[in-house]
């Protein structure tokens, strides 16, 4: 009990935040979160496993204990099962409130001064994405390094310091910036933060090798003086609920006055009292947005929040100087970040549901028709590119999903995220599946998924009419129509071809081109010639190497309008396999014309 009633005060901020956010367990994921999940289906041994925990992803980022390991780990133990990792988002969250509070206390000796920044901290609108939004999860454990190692400063635990510190470069690449909040805290230790720095730009120089040139315009950086100041203003601005594009009311003009009320009493409680460590809160808030400060088309919500914590701990100083001062301008600053808070979980709810129905839609068709390829029709631009582009389904065991054609015609064009044309079916593949029966189609607009097949096998009959494909890629079974004698069963990623064999390409096209695949333990270790013929015309041949099994070769200018070739393919030398001694000749992935 005597504990109880020595520290039991600083559980009020996490009860705090388990009522504002506690609809934020029953999110699912959304976005990144899919490609993330999905990192261990490309794990097959050692180096695989060092390369998607270690190997630059998502502008060359490094970070596996948060982008990496929590989402390995969450899919391994439970599947598609988003509340456990909520759960441990949430908790640790909270030890990070308990933490600071617990900090600024040790600073002020005031439990009032550490109330006044723990809450600012709890109720600030940035902490909703990465409560919210599992792939913005670095932010919540970034600051559990941060204040863990600074708490250890403190107590004069070195040891404790380096190790949290070192565990920061694993989360976030922003944790360079801790030498200099250690160093304007303490600096009587100065010479223990020179290890530090020289640890930060070791990290910062190796991340910038290591890492491959980010492209995007996005990421442009930009050092000029009057972009860092326009940008730090506007996540000043941010930090205290204005100017946020999440929200628009009639009471933001009220919250942005309120903002500016805030800020203004802030600086007048400095000038009164001159406290440093008010100072230290402001320069908190400047330190750790520094790097993204050279970001001027990248500004994120989310980034603030440990800024945010900064700002926190100067209005917990000035509320301890000044409570008069700052009290109301506070007061209306911390009610709209709540209600700005409540938009956005609502929103990252809302966007997690859809991929939600839709996911688990696929997943219940794919029990219904197993073996079944499965269109969606009626996926609209928010679905595709908040959910599809990252390919959710690869989470699904044997599932194969694709868009119906046409469904680009419904996307916006954002090339600089994806192409959406490599999420459909071309119109032949999607024709000959239905025609087949290899595919069904369901309907994504609504909740639950709806099968409107039969609809679809009408369209594809009536108004798709017959067009052959002009590639076909001989790894998936829909052009099955256009293949002649000759062909063997589909195996993993090709078909093998007997010694001779038939298919039927559509056009036009000027180059016809083949990609095959040789194996090492083939019994013929030079290159194989691959004789092509057209009507009993002789096109050319090709000659096929083991380390390099794919040609192009120019057709006859004759040919290039034909809307359909019907080739004739002869491969020398063949091999014969035991025990049934059948001869083989390639195999194929794709052949098609250009």
């Amino acid at each position: 009990m005597t504990w109880l009633r020595r520290w039991g005060w600083l559980l009020l901020a996490p009860l705090v935040c388990s009522l504002v956010y506690r609809q934020s367990f029953v999110v699912w994921f959304a976005r990144d979160d899919f490609a993330w999940l999905g990192i261990g289906l490309d794990i097959f041994d050692l180096p695989s496993l060092l390369g998607a925990l270690f190997g630059p992803r998502a502008q060359g980022t490094i970070r596996p204990l948060s982008d990496r390991l929590p989402f390995l780990l969450t899919h391994a133990l439970f599947g598609l099962d988003a509340k456990p990792l909520r759960i441990a988002i949430f908790v640790l969250h909270c030890a990070n409130l308990v933490l600071f509070a617990r900090l600024v206390f040790l600073w002020t000796s005031s439990r009032a001064a550490a109330l006044v920044a723990t809450l600012f901290w709890t109720l600030h609108s940035s902490l909703a994405q990465p409560l919210t939004w599992a792939s913005a999860m670095n932010q919540v454990l970034w600051p559990a390094c941060l204040l863990a190692a600074l708490s250890f400063r403190h107590a004069g635990r070195r040891a404790g310091e380096w190790v949290f510190f070192l565990l920061g470069f694993g989360v976030l690449e922003l944790n360079v910036v801790y030498p200099a909040l250690a160093l304007l805290r303490y600096p009587d230790r100065w010479r223990s933060t020179v290890p530090l720095f020289a640890v930060s730009a070791v990290y910062a120089l190796g991340n910038r090798l290591l890492a491959p040139p980010n492209t995007s315009p996005v990421y442009v950086m930009d050092a000029s003086p009057l972009s860092i100041l326009h940008t730090l203003g506007q996540y000043l601005l941010m930090s205290m609920g204005a100017h946020v594009p999440w929200s628009v009311t009639p009471l933001s003009p009220y919250w942005h006055a309120a903002t500016l009320l805030a800020l203004a009493a802030l600086a007048a409680v400095w000038l009164l009292e001159r406290d440093r460590l008010l100072l230290y809160g402001c320069a908190w808030f400047v330190i750790c947005l520094g790097p993204v400060l050279l970001l001027p088309r990248h500004i994120t919500d989310y980034y603030l929040v440990v800024p945010a914590a900064g700002l926190g701990l100067a209005f917990g100083v000035a509320a301890l100087r000044r409570p008069l001062l700052v009290a109301l301008p506070l007061l209306v600053c911390g009610a709209g970040s709540y209600l700005l808070s409540q938009e956005i979980l609502l929103y990252n709810r809302r966007q997690a549901e859809s991929a939600r129905v839709l996911v688990r839609g696929v997943e219940q068709a794919a029990a219904l028709h197993p073996g079944k390829t499965i269109l969606l029709a009626g996926i609209t631009s928010d679905q595709f590119w908040n959910i599809v582009v990252d390919d959710p389904f690869r989470l699904l065991p044997g599932v194969k999903v694709y868009l119906v054609p046409g469904s680009e015609q419904n996307i916006d064009a954002h090339p600089e995220l994806g192409d959406p044309l490599q999420c459909i079916l071309p119109l032949p593949e999607a024709r000959g599946a239905l025609a087949s029966g290899q595919a069904i189609v369901y309907a994504a607009g609504g909740k639950p998924l709806r099968n409107i097949t039969g609809y679809y096998r009408e369209k594809a009959a009536v108004e798709w009419a017959r067009q052959l494909a002009a590639v076909v890629d001989l790894s998936r079974p829909y052009l099955s129509s256009q293949l002649g004698p000759g062909w063997e069963p589909i195996e993993q990623g090709f078909r093998w071809m007997r010694p001779r064999a038939e298919i039927t390409l559509g056009g036009p096209g000027k180059t016809l081109f083949v990609e095959c695949f040789r194996a090492d333990a083939e019994p013929r270790p030079g290159p194989v010639t691959l004789t092509i013929r057209h009507a009993g015309q002789l096109l050319g041949t090709l000659s096929l190497p083991r380390d390099r099994c794919q040609g192009e070769l120019a057709l006859p200018e004759a040919l290039w309008p034909a809307p359909e070739l019907r080739l004739e393919l002869a491969a020398s030398p063949a091999f014969s396999v035991p025990p049934d001694n059948r001869e083989f000749g390639l195999a194929f992935g794709t052949i098609g014309r250009k």
